[in-house]
């Protein structure tokens, strides 16, 4: 039994030699798209708060989306020429130091770039590359290649002596004292006058000077830090790594000690404390794996506490918070990735962790960060997937068993063994149910479990479990087929129940249920279909969490509310689980990061694998708050996350401020539209939206944000959709577009990823402009223009119409003079000739009666022509006279009925409706007379609404041949076309009818 025992632990140790080497996770590194596609060189930071990025074709500046070359922004001086820019440095005054291959270089707040004379412009080396701020931030250090170094004002002004440089030189680092610590083939310090006041040889250039709280220099490697003696000699103080060969290690001072940057790792010191201060290694992260074997990395840090790392070689750019891991995530067997499903805190202490793919994990009680391995011990019944849905910790089955659910679906578990029992659902055989949730009722002390099915409970007696039913009600199942995504029961004896429709509340002792959704009645009405977790906080609220529509709560009244959208910043509309955690905090899971919400202010932070996540997406109800140590473990696509909610690092001490960077004015033509990029000097402009510029972008960047591509913007225009604030999300850009014209004042605030409010909100004034044809000015003209063109053409009309009246007087006084006095002496002479002669002839009648019907048509041309003429009353007069005539003539009877005329027809009427309408009463009369039968009446009648309407009917039967259309009634409806009247004509109940009436 001892060799066995022997074995066992030569395997133990020989373990971690023959397992296979796993590659370092990149601990949060995420890379930075924009900056990523230049070959970097330097970074900076104005006090601003945007960064610039020294490259090898120039100088960019970054607002944390867009790279924008200097060129752009320079408002004087010459251009910068597109050389590598080997430093940067940003001054306190807001301008920017350039040292370039081709010199040195000044660029003002204002925007004005100016080349500076370099130390020793009689050298051949015009490369600078080196700039340090002197201690007190009133000088600059700028260094010649090998050949000197000198000290300029912040205005540009070469001050003091030139000091000799090193060969080498790849680090000036100023000290409190006004003295210099230079680093490059060897380290050296000298005074501010150029005295070297000490000198230590290195080889390699593998060391690196670092100041401690008091003052006294260090020297640092990758592998340990030596403090300086006399004499050139260096005593090894602390040793991280076993010794080699060193390698050159970049130095960034920070307040709380120098951070070290090596190929694989970036290492954070601290100071002891006390009055001799020594370096101690607080933690270290592990790097991205760079593409090629040489490594010229460097590293730097931004105001907002993030640390940025890039080989000057290669492109590429990396950055992180520059803070300890305080997500952990748990690696799993063989370090591979595992999907998680729940995890549960067994008796023994073990933790125990379903996943999809590799099965039951545990992990063991007093290792909360170690690895998890497989149970071999536990196997699932024959039918099962390798992973648990759900574990219900506690006794609840015989035996001390604890309650499971996987495929099968219900299951008992023994916690110590690892055994598994299936259990039947009473009354059914089908093995596969959907099992989403399960759940212990407190109060009652029933299990609940949601399925797809619909809602089950489980029956100790049996032991089974059985399809809820109304109490008293056998057979009543309401909610039989039904999705039951998440149950919550109350201490009041209902069940909250997550459905896809929405969510219910449920009485199970009397079946009552109560509907939340977007089809209930207010004040349970919401958008909370696709409801998948509930959370019931201490307060009687009802936290849920939906597939499409973010986060909800029932208030402890009854009302129901949206409580954060992806308009308000969550990540991601998809919430996956919901964890309370200390501090009245609601942790949720979703389907693009981790947010840390607190409902009593409303502020939210987004966790994502910047902050050490191994994936952004979380797994539906693999959430676990862990009663050993209060941590917080969710479960994701690609492991198990360990939180501690005390190690959250705190915001940064540097407030976010936003910042207008550019402003777009977009024309209906590509080239009208231009872009206007703002310096940090610049005052807000004043908006304009014109007709030939009806669009604005505004450009927005949140300096010091510590993750600037997930700040979240907002905006309102005061005077427009009653001042409500507008969600942009986490893009950085405001269009403005389709305002109604008048003055506006737009605001812009923003906030970071972690809820950290922006110092200063963007106020901006906006005039809309009116298109000139909109204007009132425009419309009073357009009125007068108009009123003026009608009033000339009523004059026209007018005198038109006074030309034709009288050219038709002037006519008919010539008709009537003229030829009616000739044709009344013919008619008179053919009667005096018949009555002289006995026994007239033919001829003599014929030619009488042709004399008087030409005197008669002519005195209907007088008449259709003469302006006198212009009035029903006259047409009415015009009418009856030819009645009269006819009647006499014929011996007929011709009724004219005017009962339905006004008592004064002296209405005008158009010369042309008169006519026509005569002409057509004229030729309706002779059709009358002629195909009606003989003896029967003619009837007329005349109405006037005021349009004309016109009846001749003939009585007593129709004529042989009074259906034939000719040429008559062929002029009848054409003159009824002029008219723009409808004209009927055909036989009617006892006789024969034309019909004439004038449309509207």
């Amino acid at each position: 039994m001892k060799w066995w025992r022997l074995l066992v632990g030569m395997l133990a140790l020989l373990w971690p030699a023959l397992a296979p080497a796993q590659a370092p996770a990149a601990a949060g590194w995420q890379p930075e798209p924009a900056l990523g596609r230049l070959m970097l060189r330097s970074l900076t930071q104005t006090p601003a708060g945007l960064l610039w990025a020294g490259t090898d074709d120039g100088v960019y500046r970054f607002d944390g989306t867009q790279a924008v070359p200097l060129n752009a922004l320079r408002r004087g001086g010459p251009a910068l020429p597109p050389v590598p820019c080997n430093a940067l440095l940003a001054t306190p005054d807001g301008s920017l130091w350039l040292g370039t291959d081709n010199g040195l270089y000044h660029f003002s707040s204002t925007g004005t770039l100016r080349r500076l004379p370099l130390p020793a412009p009689a050298s051949d080396n015009q490369k600078v590359p080196t700039l340090a701020l002197a201690a007190g931030g009133r000088r600059v250090w700028v260094s010649q290649g090998d050949a000197a170094l000198q000290a300029y004002t912040l205005a540009g002004q070469a001050t003091g002596p030139v000091l000799p440089s090193l060969p080498g030189l790849s680090s000036v680092v100023p000290a409190p004292d006004g003295s210099l610590w230079l680093n490059g083939d060897g380290t050296r310090h000298l005074a501010a006058t150029g005295q070297v006041l000490g000198a230590w040889a290195h080889t390699g250039r593998a060391l690196r000077p670092a100041l401690d709280p008091a003052g006294r220099p260090w020297l640092l490697s990758d592998r340990a830090a030596y403090r300086l003696g006399p004499g050139g000699r260096l005593t090894e103080v602390l040793r991280w790594e076993q010794p080699g060969t060193e390698q050159p290690v970049e130095v960034l001072p920070t307040a709380s000690g120098p951070t070290l940057l090596s190929r694989e790792l970036v290492r954070q010191l601290g100071w002891t404390p006390g009055p001799n201060p020594r370096p101690r290694m607080r933690f270290a992260l592990p790097l991205p794996p760079w593409p090629t074997a040489n490594w010229s990395g460097r590293l730097w840090a931004d105001h907002a506490g993030h640390w940025w790392v890039f080989d000057t070689g290669t492109r590429g750019c990396w950055q992180r918070e520059a803070a300890p891991v305080f997500i952990r995530a748990l690696a799993g067997p063989g370090g591979q990735p595992y999907s998680v499903r729940a995890s549960v805190r067994l008796p023994d202490g073990h933790l125990l962790v379903s996943s999809y793919e590799t099965g039951l994990l545990t992990q063991a009680p007093d290792s909360p960060l170690a690895p998890l391995r497989r149970w071999a011990a536990a196997t699932l019944p024959t039918g099962n997937a390798p992973v648990l849905l759900a574990v219900l910790p506690g006794a609840r089955g015989p035996g001390g068993d604890w309650l499971a659910a996987g495929a099968f679906p219900f299951l008992r578990f023994n916690p110590r063994t690892g055994r598994f029992l299936k259990l039947p659902v009473a009354g059914q055989s089908a093995t596969d149910i959907g099992l989403r949730t399960l759940v212990l009722d407190s109060a009652s002390g029933r299990v609940w479990a949601g399925t797809q099915q619909g809602l089950y409970y489980y029956d100790p007696a049996a032991p089974a479990y059985r399809p809820y039913e109304v109490p008293g009600r056998a057979g009543s199942t309401p909610l039989a087929g039904r999705v039951i995504e998440d149950v919550r029961p109350d201490a009041r004896g209902h069940l909250w129940l997550a459905t896809p429709e929405g969510v219910e509340r449920l009485m199970p002792a009397t079946g009552a249920r109560e509907v939340y959704g977007p089809a209930a009645p207010e004040p349970r009405r919401a958008a909370v279909e696709g409801a998948r977790c509930l959370y019931l906080a201490p307060d009687g609220r009802l936290w849920v969490g939906t597939r499409t529509h973010g986060l909800a709560v029932v208030e402890a009244d009854g009302h129901i509310r949206e409580a954060l959208t992806p308009s308000q910043g969550l990540p991601s509309p998809s919430i996956a689980s919901i964890l309370p955690g200390p501090g009245g905090m609601l942790w949720l899971g979703t389907y693009q990061g981790l947010v840390r919400y607190q409902p009593a202010t409303g502020q939210l932070s987004v966790y994502t694998t910047a902050q050490g996540l191994v994936s952004d997406e979380f797994n539906s109800s693999a959430a676990y708050a862990d009663p050993r140590d209060g941590s917080l473990l969710l479960g994701g696509v690609a492991g198990l996350h360990r939180i501690v909610p005390g190690e959250v690092p705190v915001p940064p001490a540097v407030r976010p401020r936003l910042v207008l960077t550019a402003l777009t004015a977009l024309s209906a033509s590509a080239e009208a539209s231009r872009t206007r990029y703002l310096l940090a000097s610049d005052a807000l402009p004043a908006l304009h939206m014109a007709p030939e510029q009806p669009i604005i972008d505004l450009h927005l960047a949140l300096a010091n944000s510590p993750d600037a591509r997930r700040a979240r913007y907002a905006y309102r225009v005061r005077g427009w959709l009653a001042d409500r604030w507008l969600g942009l999300g986490t893009t950085p850009q405001l269009r403005l577009q389709g305002l109604p014209p008048g003055q506006y004042t737009v605001e812009v605030r923003a906030e970071t990823s972690q809820g950290v409010p922006a110092a200063n909100v963007l106020r901006l004034p906006l005039t809309v402009s009116t298109p000139w044809w909109n204007r009132p000015l425009t419309w009073v003209l357009a009125a007068l223009a108009a009123s003026a063109a009608v009033y000339a053409w009523q004059r026209g009309r007018l005198r038109q119409l006074r030309r034709e009246n009288a050219l038709r007087a002037r006519l008919a006084a010539d008709l009537h003079d003229e030829v009616g006095s000739l044709l009344t002496r013919v008619t008179m002479q053919a009667e005096l000739l018949r009555e002289l002669q006995q026994g007239p002839p033919a001829r003599l009648t014929t030619l009488v009666e042709d004399s008087r019907a030409a005197a008669s048509t002519v005195r209907d041309i007088i008449w259709s022509v003469d302006t006198g003429a212009d009035t029903l009353g006259a047409l009415v007069d015009r009418m009856r006279d030819h009645l009269d005539a006819t009647a006499r003539a014929t011996g007929r009877a011709l009724l004219f009925d005017d009962a339905e005329l006004p008592a004064e027809p002296g209405q005008p009427l158009p010369p042309a409706v008169r006519q026509h309408t005569y002409l057509i009463f004229k030729e309706a009369v002779n059709n009358a007379l002629k195909y009606a039968a003989p003896g029967s009446p003619v009837e007329v009648r005349l109405g006037y609404t005021p349009l004309l309407e016109l009846t001749v009917t003939s009585r007593g039967g129709v004529a042989t041949g009074a259906a034939r259309a000719g040429q008559g009634l062929r002029n009848m409806r054409h003159r009824a076309a002029l008219l723009r009247a409808e004209l009927m004509a055909g036989p009617v109940a006892g006789g024969w009818q034309v019909r004439l009436r004038q449309l509207p």
